[in-house]
């Protein structure tokens, strides 16, 4: 017997009432594109209990009372929960569609429907929902130092009270450089420069938890990996909008100028009439002092009226006239601003716009005259020699400057990811990211499981073989679950400059990925993109080389990001200045460590990467190590190569389903028949009403061991520019990579200021923006004023001069190709590497010159001239090395000669003469 029931409530059937179920792979790996398990359409009839379950929405005078489901009408707008049993075995649970009602006369009423499966529930209840509705007030919590650092590895603040750190829980402070590099040293940090950044987990419980759904323990949003994933918020946490009103004034000069002379405050003794207002009370109208409500930056724009005059002297010259106005935070002068002053043409009006630094609450901010200023005749004023008056009407008011909470201030969490992007949108994401089945539990339906396709795949091993309907005809389709090729796997194009410059350069997205089929028939393109931008990185080097950071130049760019927490990262050294950098004596903190929030998940020995593939620049430099575990690798490899290599194959054919089969029917059970096992794609038509055979499709099961995991040195052999490496994942070539067109070749740039080429084993630095280049190089250094040298085969060591060829650490240009340098000597000398001719000067009696430690010169050859009479030179070594077996050599007559060559062990004469 089958029953029905909607809402909970038993549905009248007719004698007649047919029902046809499909149920597909593709409802679990594409659930926002299918319908889950679904129906044909069935035709319930218009009993009266149906009709008063249907609320008679068949009469047209009829009014639906409510705006959700049986509340108390039924609403044709809304899901209604489904379920389908014969002989109490649960065939289908989900939700029930009104599609159209059918009046064949005043008795007769048919309501036509379809049944769709409870994972298509979940996206059609979520479908029109923005990310802008989710609110996480719960973490709000102080903007303090000590927040930030627990934030990293101790405890985040949840509900007002302390919570245990747990990755994927909550927040945590990233440090993304948004241009700060641009403004000074980046190791040295404030607390407004720390992104605030929810967990991804945190956002998907929220999502699940208001549709009414949740996943199982073993679903990966469960794992590891998934819990260290963060989204920072794209334009920035937004304070509440009534707290920062409180913040503004607005005051004028009303019933009497101000007369200024050198040092006097300006004040604006109106800001409760006529259109001026200071709505926190901040602003004193009799001392003109702004009291800060709360720490931050604030700007201040001046409409000043004036009249001017210059008194008590002749000009020589038309006065030009600028006056400087100062902004002070309590007394000290922080920053000023100067207007001209056209004293020929007055009154007149110019406006002054003043930023302070970051201030702390409670500070005291006010605006004096500093300077008057006559250029024409080269000449401060004194009060004797001008007089200026602020004339009525003019005015004064503030904004608070663009970042977003001030330190001390309350974090507010209400609204975090102002997007207009879908909920939908972000969790299809995630799907397509580490390709992800969902699929309900058997005994909660709204309890999904979700895992990567090769942990879907963990069912048990079914027999099939005597369901197999022979008398039926058997298909057979050679990789007949190819449907695309190539696969391009990418991340939304980003609107920051980096992005963009290379998204010029190699014509895609940062860190996507292009996987071609060996196969001449398919080439239909497949896209798999995601709602996230890429975010680069960049290793600031400073003598650590572990400082890297996420890079986005804007504070602010609109673009969803996503990041990976690996934890902190030791060995950097940087400054946390607590509440603000370079304001009063406020006090700092050397840090040890830092959160490393890139894409990747360690910077010594990375093991995961969030981006579809190795991008062809990456913003460490050289001598880094660097895999290609990424996502393709790791989600769909395995996939991929078992549906395209030459012994994948379809088949279709038709096999007897009970309703205790279809109520087991797993789609992560291996299927065994024909002397195969098959994973199951597709069950077409079932109707548990009529026993019967039913076409299935299978995909052939075979093993597909792990892609290979690789980490190598960036710029050292990896075959940059050479497609070495499977499918277009090839390793990139440093921060100043290979461009497009050059081929065997493994190039990348400095990982210092300076440009040029390079191909390396390790760190390479070239600084003062020069232009050096080299090959074979292993912590090579080019120094200031080292421009336009070049280093072949060096190792631990450093450039010092400009325009020279280094070879095996030895300078080789312009001393040892053109004969090394010519030295004239009259006393005790050691040789070099660098002399060639010594010119042995007597004129001052005896000396000694000795030559230097033979190792590592093999080939360098001198050549020591006595040109005089009388007295001697002695030839000496440094090490034991002899020269032709002798400790010494002497020269005693006039214009003797020796030619000495080392084979980098001992000295031999070559030539000598006299």
């Amino acid at each position: 017997m089958i029953r029905l029931l909607v809402n909970n409530c038993p549905v009248d059937l007719s004698d007649n009432f047919d029902i046809l179920i499909s149920k597909s792979i593709a409802d679990i790996k594409s659930p926002e594109t299918r319908s889950s398990e679904w129906t044909k359409t069935v035709v319930i009839p218009g009993t009266r209990a149906n009709n008063k379950l249907f609320g008679h929405i068949f009469e047209v005078e009829q009014t639906i009372q409510g705006t959700t489901q049986f509340a108390p009408d039924f609403n044709p707008n809304k899901k209604a929960d489904v379920v389908v049993l014969l002989d109490e075995v649960e065939q289908l649970r989900g939700f029930i569609r009104l599609i159209q009602i059918n009046v064949l006369d005043s008795t007769d009423i048919q309501y036509e429907c379809s049944l769709h499966g409870q994972t298509a529930d979940l996206f059609t209840t979520i479908a029109d929902r923005k990310l802008n509705v989710l609110s996480f007030p719960e973490y709000n919590h102080t903007l303090s130092s000590g927040n930030i650092i627990d934030s990293w590895d101790t405890q985040i603040v949840k509900n007002g009270s302390p919570q245990a750190f747990a990755y994927g829980s909550g927040y945590v402070y990233a440090m993304i450089d948004r241009g700060y590099s641009g403004l000074r040293n980046i190791t040295q940090w404030e607390a407004a420069w720390f992104t605030p950044c929810l967990y991804a987990k945190t956002i998907v419980d929220k999502i699940f938890t208001n549709a009414g759904y949740s996943y199982t323990n073993d679903s990966f949003f469960n794992s590891d990996r998934f819990k260290r994933l963060v989204i920072p918020p794209p334009n920035g946490l937004t304070g509440n909008s009534t707290l920062l009103t409180q913040r503004l004034f607005k005051a004028s000069r009303a019933t009497s100028g101000q007369s200024l002379d050198l040092g006097t405050t300006l004040i604006f003794n109106n800001d409760s009439t006529g259109g001026n207002f200071d709505n926190g009370a901040n602003y004193n109208p009799t001392t003109g002092q702004y009291t800060a409500p709360i720490g931050g930056a604030y700007n201040f724009l001046i409409e000043f009226g004036m009249q001017f005059a210059v008194t008590g002297y002749s000009p020589l010259n038309p006065p030009d006239v600028f006056g400087m106005f100062g902004l002070y935070v309590n007394g000290v002068l922080k920053s000023t601003a100067t207007i001209n002053i056209d004293a020929a043409n007055q009154p007149s009006s110019e406006y002054i716009y003043l930023t302070s630094p970051s201030v702390a609450t409670g500070d005291l901010i006010d605006i004096r005259l500093v300077q008057i200023y006559d250029q024409s005749n080269a000449k401060n004023l004194t009060n004797a020699l001008f007089s200026l008056e602020m004339g009525i009407g003019s005015f004064m008011e503030n904004n608070q400057n663009a970042f977003n909470f001030a330190y001390n201030e309350t974090v507010e969490f209400s609204i975090f990811l102002n997007s207009e992007v879908k909920q939908s949108e972000m969790l299809m994401s995630f799907v397509k990211m580490f390709n992800l089945y969902i699929e309900p539990t058997q005994d909660q339906p709204k309890v999904l499981r979700i895992v990567p396709r090769d942990d879907f795949y963990n069912g048990v091993n079914v027999d099939w073989t005597k369901k197999l309907d022979y008398s039926q005809p058997v298909e057979i389709i050679p990789m007949g679950d190819l449907d695309a090729n190539p696969y391009v796997f990418s991340y939304k194009e980003g609107a920051d400059e980096s992005n963009k410059e290379y998204q010029e350069n190699y014509q895609s997205t940062y860190g996507s990925r292009t996987y071609k089929v060996d196969n001449d028939f398919v080439k239909t393109e497949k896209k798999i993109d995601i709602i996230f931008s890429p975010t680069q990185i960049k290793n600031y080097d400073n003598g650590q080389t572990n400082f890297v950071l996420s890079y986005v130049e804007a504070q602010k760019d609109g673009d969803l990001r996503i990041l990976y927490y690996g934890g902190t990262q030791n060995n950097v050294s940087w400054r946390f200045y607590a509440p603000f950098y370079g304001v009063g004596n406020f006090p700092y903190v050397v840090q040890r460590k830092l959160p490393l929030t890139i894409h990747y998940d360690n910077i010594a020995n990375p093991t995961f990467d969030i981006l579809f593939g190795m991008p062809k620049e990456l913003g460490v430099g050289a001598g880094y190590k660097y895999g290609n575990s990424n996502l393709v690798t790791n989600y769909y490899y395995r996939f991929i190569t078992e549906i395209t290599n030459k012994n994948s194959k379809i088949v279709r054919a038709y096999f007897r389903i009970t309703p205790l089969d279809w109520f087991n029917l797993r789609f992560n059970n291996l299927y065994f028949f024909e002397g195969q096992y098959w994973r199951l794609n597709k069950v077409s038509d079932y109707n548990p009403i009529d026993e019967g055979v039913y076409e299935c499709e299978f995909l052939l099961a075979q093993f597909i061991p792990p892609a290979t995991i690789t980490n190598k040195k960036i710029g050292a052999g990896t075959g940059q520019g050479e497609e070495t490496e499977e499918y277009g994942d090839i390793y990139p070539g440093g921060s100043n990579p290979i461009r497009p067109g050059i081929r065997g070749a493994n190039v990348g740039g400095s990982t210092g200021s300076g440009g040029g080429v390079f191909t390396r084993y390790d760190i390479v630095q070239s600084s003062d923006g020069a232009n050096n280049s080299g090959l074979g190089l292993r912590r090579v250094n080019y120094s200031m004023g080292a421009e336009g040298s070049v280093a072949l085969v060096c190792n631990d060591f450093e450039v010092t001069k400009s325009n020279t060829l280094y070879v095996g650490n030895y300078e080789m240009y312009p001393n040892y190709l053109s004969g090394g340098a010519v030295t004239t000597v009259s006393a005790n000398y050691s040789a070099t590497k660098d002399d060639w001719l010594i010119i042995a000067s007597t004129t001052a009696g005896n000396f000694t010159i000795t030559l230097p430690d033979p190792t590592g010169l093999s080939g360098k050859t001198w050549i020591i001239k006595k040109p005089l009479a009388g007295h001697q030179v002695t030839i000496d070594t440094a090490t034991a090395a002899q020269i032709d077996g002798s400790d010494t050599h002497t020269q005693t007559s006039a214009h003797s000669y020796d030619v000495i060559t080392t084979d980098g062990v001992q000295f031999y004469i070559i030539a000598e003469g006299h």
